[in-house]
């Protein structure tokens, strides 16, 4: 629920002050995944390499629906922040690009935050 709240503030920080699009998808995500590899003790658990099965059954379906909710929410901003109409095929493009940042980073981190392995 913290995450949520940091991320509906964070997105109404950058929408205000008007930064760039990659500057601000890129302070979100790496700043997170930096915080995730403090508080994690494999580089395994950073990247989430395991199989997806062990990753369900680790996360709680609660808090896996969050942190997907709010990298979608960084990944509109940033793109309304842009201010650029975009095509299908883009609006595609993003979406896979955020389920593999979900996928490989961003699972898992309000876990790692909170219990710290």
């Amino acid at each position: 629920m913290y995450l949520l709240i940091f991320t509906i503030m964070y997105c109404v920080i950058t929408h205000v002050m008007k930064i760039d699009f990659g500057f601000a998808l890129g302070i979100y995500t790496i700043g997170l995944a930096l915080i995730k590899g403090w508080r994690t003790k494999e580089l395994r658990d950073v990247f989430n390499f395991r199989n997806t099965k062990e990753l369900i059954e680790r996360y709680t379906w609660k808090d896996s629906l969050f942190e997907y909710l709010c990298l979608f929410l960084v990944f509109l901003n940033s793109l309304l922040l842009g201010g650029m109409s975009y095509t299908i095929i883009e609006y595609i493009w993003v979406f896979f690009l955020v389920a593999a940042v979900y996928r490989f980073i961003f699972w898992g981190i309000t876990h790692a935050i909170r219990n710290g392995n």
